[in-house]
């Protein structure tokens, strides 16, 4: 059996034809996974998402069965990470699994099994929102050897809320509409659909309005914000995001035929809507989401819509009203049965490693590069060093680490490490650059003028070489050859502070710049040092600072962060040292 990745959104919209075939052909299959459904939903997954899908033979030209996943990132304080994978369709599907076509579960199965232990990495393996009777998560679960993986079912319960949200409610539509109101509901229950329907259709006072291209944005806007009216409050901050999921999923729904969304007016006034996806191929109806005017009860919009919609369902040949997840007192007036929905968390035993898998290297050096930007420094170091455990070649971290490593005084390492991503990338011009940098940090003059020259050769307007460049050759005391990099830096970009400081300087050592200059110059060049100690940078902030005295030696702000710098580079010296001991 061969298994393949499908991760992208160009590839998965071209198997859809495959992935609707396979989909028609399984019994077991439920709208969450479809085609349709998940096109809606994986463009708004921001963790790493990926389809493993299986054929019979490498030369097969067709899948057979497909199984959404994704990666979820933990990152742990000390910035080292965590993979947890789970079922692509959370956290917004009421249901999960796989698809297949009849007849290769017991070789597809084994195989996803097989690829998920041989060729993931992870900690945790969420396999949460699958039904009870999903025969094939169950098999995977088997599957997974008892003696390495232990098992737990997991119950979430919100805080404050009686409804079980492990049962999911559903109603096994009768043939016709009269046969479901006789044998499905008490008479309680049929006495009120009935009069209340016959209230809204035999009235000029109330009407339904069933969705259309005209009337779409008006009638998803008057859902949302009957649902807002009732659970912002609750929801907090994510009551945003949620609508604007919700949002997406109904339009897209619409778009592919599959949104059924009626909105029940007094007059001009909207009292309630609902939204059901509609999913023809397995001739079911999964209601998503209901909200209503909570000062209007009479008629109860809430049960006009779900019994209108049910009336819709069964004129229509479907055989399913599904209440989704949620055991709601409501939901049982209209004749449900149960289904029971699982959550299985399995986890390594005793795993002393953290695992990351490869798809979740993009996401982890995010992470980690945005801790090095805030100066976390340890946390960054730890989210490097990992990323390069699983891939010793990886560009950016090598560079990351490189650079921090430069940070922390660890020069040889630094050098290490810029020198191995140039044989990854011999004209990387940001590793020669930084490699240029760390030499002139060492006072490795002549080392740092070759890494600048490279760089010029690959991008001559490199201001930042220039400027760099110029200044290693003034430390060599070749004034001329320095001013020229800086003019050159200069003609590049003219409000170059660096290249213009340096240059004044220049001209200072050789007793060229006037007595004014000088005292706005000696402000600049504080004003440097102060950049480059905030870099970290004591050397070349040290450096700054007294040039700022040599050129105004009454600039007591300059000799104020002489003596503080100096003080640091001592304490951050002797840090160091009792570390190395």
């Amino acid at each position: 059996m061969q298994i393949d990745t499908i991760d992208d959104l160009e590839t998965f919209k071209k198997i859809r034809e495959n992935w609707d075939f396979v989909y028609a052909a399984d019994p077991q299959a439920q709208f969450f996974l479809s085609w349709v459904w998940l096109s809606g939903w994986l463009p708004m997954v921001h963790e790493q998402w990926f389809i493993l899908a299986a054929k019979p033979d490498i030369h097969d030209s067709s899948y057979i069965a497909f199984f959404p996943l994704k990666i979820v990132l933990e990152q742990q304080d000390d910035g080292g990470f965590d993979t947890q994978l789970y079922m692509a369709g959370n956290s917004i599907a009421d249901y999960t699994g796989m698809i297949c076509q009849p007849g290769y579960e017991e070789e597809v199965i084994p195989a996803f099994a097989s690829y998920i232990l041989e060729q993931l990495e992870w900690s945790s393996f969420n396999v949460q929102s699958i039904l009870e009777t999903d025969t094939r998560m169950s098999q995977l679960l088997r599957s997974l050897p008892r003696d390495s993986f232990e098992f737990t079912q997991h119950r979430i319960q919100n805080q404050g809320e009686d409804t079980d949200n492990y049962i999911a409610p559903y109603v096994s539509l009768a043939d016709d509409w009269e046969q479901y109101l006789q044998n499905y509901l008490s008479a309680n229950t049929r006495q009120k659909i009935r009069r209340f329907l016959r209230k809204v259709e035999n009235s000029d006072e109330f009407s339904i309005a069933q969705v259309n291209a005209d009337n779409l944005e008006s009638h998803i806007e008057i859902l949302l914000r009957f649902w807002e009216s009732t659970w912002r409050k609750k929801k907090g901050d994510g009551c945003d995001v949620i609508v604007s999921i919700i949002r997406a999923l109904l339009r897209h729904g619409f778009e592919h035929n599959c949104l059924y969304l009626p909105v029940l007016w007094q007059g001009d006034k909207p009292l309630g809507a609902i939204a059901n996806f509609v999913d023809v191929q397995q001739k079911s109806m999964l209601f998503v989401i209901v909200a209503r005017d909570r000062t209007f009860n009479n008629p109860p919009p809430g049960l006009i819509l779900h019994a209108d919609a049910i009336r819709y369902a069964i004129q229509n040949g479907f055989k399913v009203y599904d209440f989704l997840k949620g055991n709601e007192e409501y939901k049982y007036s209209f004749g449900v049965k149960e289904r029971r929905i699982l959550h299985i968390v399995v986890k390594y035993k005793n795993c002393q490693k953290r695992k990351l898998d490869v798809k979740a290297l993009p996401l982890a050096f995010h992470l980690t590069a945005q801790a090095h930007r805030g100066n976390q420094i340890t946390k960054a170091e730890q989210g490097y060093r990992q990323i390069l455990e699983v891939k010793s070649n990886h560009p950016e971290a090598l560079y990351g680490l490189g650079v921090l490593m430069r940070q922390k005084g660890e020069y040889q390492t630094a050098e290490n490490l810029l020198k191995n991503l140039l044989q990854v990338q011999p004209n990387s011009i940001k590793a020669l650059f930084s490699l240029g940098n760390l030499y002139q940090t060492q006072g490795h003059l002549s080392e740092a003028i070759e890494a600048y020259n490279k760089v010029l050769a690959l991008q001559p307007d490199a201001i930042a070489a220039y400027n760099n460049k110029g200044y290693a050759l003034q430390q060599l005391g070749k004034w001329e050859e320095a001013i020229a990099c800086y003019q050159k830096a200069l003609e590049l970009e003219p409000d170059c502070i660096e290249a213009d400081v340096n240059k004044a300087n220049a001209l200072h050592a050789q007793r060229k710049l006037s007595p004014d200059k000088q005292a706005y110059y000696a402000v600049l060049n504080n004003d440097l040092g102060s950049k480059c100690k905030h870099l970290g940078d004591f050397k070349t902030a040290i450096a700054y600072y007294q040039q700022s005295i040599s050129m105004n030696p009454d600039l007591a702000e300059a000799q104020s962060n002489l003596e503080v710098v100096l003080q640091e580079q001592m304490t951050s010296g002797l840090l160091n040292a009792s570390k190395k001991q």
